[in-house]
């Protein structure tokens, strides 16, 4: 007789081996310090980036796809240190609880966002729709955010694989600021939330479902990126923050919120025209950076529709739409200075001004326009 399985396709047998597993590894991370937890993580991590060639070598490819690195040796490098990021942020989703302290968010943005989004500059309406990736530690945004804006958040979020490690993550992931509501909902939750004047955030740099997403240019090649943002945006006027959590050096459970320019759009009465370039223009500012940290973004994941798809082969000859390349080029050309205020809102100054990297021009261009 076959052995039952969920709906994911696993097995109790797997689904239990993997959460015990991963509770071993929890309880201990719980025990230990940060920096011996990084330590032993990074190592278990390490040993799959070697003995995982699969993973290992579509890591350095897709960074070589991106046009991240300049050679195979600098592939390697960011890989390598792509997987150390990700093994730093499974402790600190543990040790959050123990470790997170609002005084050490740091917010990086352009002027116009810290002005929007920070209660001592801003006393009345400071909601928005947060687009950002796997990034740093994308974990601690939410809560991170909502105290910062004094704001309430909610996030979407899917059901994850194995449903009892989810709920060990969850525990970490949400708070009385921070809520999370299932994707599968669909969009009426999404707006009661945004009524209620909720903040939202959405991961949006994974491949989306054919009835989830629009076909845009990420790093120079074809992907589906999730269009729920740019349906946000047009039903609400809600101001588009795209937003990557970095994490500093130090380890010491130090973070920056940092953020590009918002992007506010006005409706040109064509639905499915105002959605493509809404949703291009969220996934480049999200290039853009990405591109500034490349060693802390998820790089393993397949991203593009013309590589590591068994229908790769149907975009060898994308075109991207004219409404793409233009929406590419507009939010390329925005380049605020950012700068960087602590949890009091005063500015650090040995951190003014900086501005943005901006090394991705080209990219749409190759082999694309």
């Amino acid at each position: 007789m076959a052995e039952k399985t969920d709906k994911h396709g696993k097995s109790r047998l797997r689904i239990y081996s993997e959460y015990f597993g991963f509770l071993l590894l929890y309880q201990l991370f719980k025990l230990l310090p940060l920096k011996a937890g990084y330590a032993l993580s990074i190592r278990l991590v390490r040993m799959l980036f070697y003995i995982d060639h699969r993973h290992r070598r579509r890591t350095i490819a897709h960074i070589l796809y991106a046009g991240a690195a300049g050679s195979e040796s600098e592939a390697r490098r960011i890989a390598k240190s792509s997987y150390d990021q990700f093994a730093k942020l499974l402790v600190e989703i543990v040790k959050m609880n123990q470790l997170y302290s609002r005084e050490r968010i740091l917010l990086t943005a352009p002027r116009e966002v810290i002005d929007l989004v920070t209660p001592e500059r801003n006393s009345g309406n400071r909601q928005s729709i947060v687009v950002t990736a796997h990034l740093g530690n994308w974990e601690v945004a939410g809560t991170a955010f909502a105290e910062r804006s004094g704001t309430p958040m909610f996030s979407l979020m899917r059901p994850f694989d194995n449903p009892l490690v989810g709920r060990l993550i969850l525990n970490h992931r949400q708070s009385d600021v921070h809520i999370l509501i299932d994707k599968r909902l669909g969009i009426r939750p999404v707006l009661k939330a945004l009524n209620e004047g909720r903040i939202a955030t959405l991961l949006i740099d994974q491949h989306a479902a054919a009835s989830e997403g629009v076909e845009c240019i990420f790093f120079g090649h074809p992907a589906r990126v999730h269009m729920t943002p740019a349906l946000l945006h047009l039903k609400t006027g809600v101001p588009i923050l795209p937003e990557i959590t970095v994490r500093k050096p130090g380890d010491d459970f130090t973070f920056a919120l940092r953020f590009s320019e918002p992007i506010r759009y006005e409706s040109t009465g064509d639905k499915k025209t105002d959605i493509q370039r809404l949703t291009q223009r969220c996934i480049t500012a999200l290039e853009k950076l990405i591109r500034e940290e490349p060693e802390q973004w998820l790089w393993t994941t397949r991203h593009w529709l013309d590589l590591d798809r068994r229908n790769a082969a149907d975009y060898a000859d994308w075109k991207p739409p004219q409404v793409c390349l233009e929406a590419y080029e507009e939010e390329m050309a925005r380049n605020a200075p950012v700068f960087t205020v602590d949890w009091q809102g005063r500015e650090v100054p040995e951190l003014q001004p900086q501005s943005p990297a901006n090394g991705a021009g080209q990219a749409a261009e190759s082999g694309r326009a």
